[in-house]
């Protein structure tokens, strides 16, 4: 991992040939996940689903990709590493515009 560090100083444009394609995957499971949730659940499980499909098996998928592709571990994880900044950001940006894209949250005592 160490020899990764120096080859991305030396050359930290080499990123965003991975981080283009993470957003691109992100906003298409955003998109995908809340246009379902809208059309087939009510608000609180369309919001669940939506952080149960676009937040989940990280961890897994480093697993599996990282024995799948041995001699290519290492990029994996760094891909995995831009992976928890963008699903952070994106899940924090999400919240913010959840009252927009679902509806205000019902009162208690409806």
């Amino acid at each position: 991992m160490a020899l990764k560090a120096d080859s991305i100083l030396s050359n930290p444009a080499q990123l965003g040939k991975y981080l283009i394609p993470l957003a691109i995957l992100y906003a298409i499971n955003f998109t995908l996940s809340t246009l379902v949730g809208k059309k087939f659940f009510p608000r609180g499980e369309a919001i669940a689903l939506v952080y149960g499909t676009v937040m989940r098996n990280l961890s897994i998928a480093l697993a599996i990709a990282m024995t799948a592709f041995v001699e290519r571990g290492v990029d994996i994880a760094v891909i995995i590493a831009m992976t928890y900044i963008i699903q952070v950001q994106a899940a924090a940006w999400y919240v913010k515009l959840t009252d927009r894209i679902f509806g205000p949250a019902p009162s208690a005592g409806q």
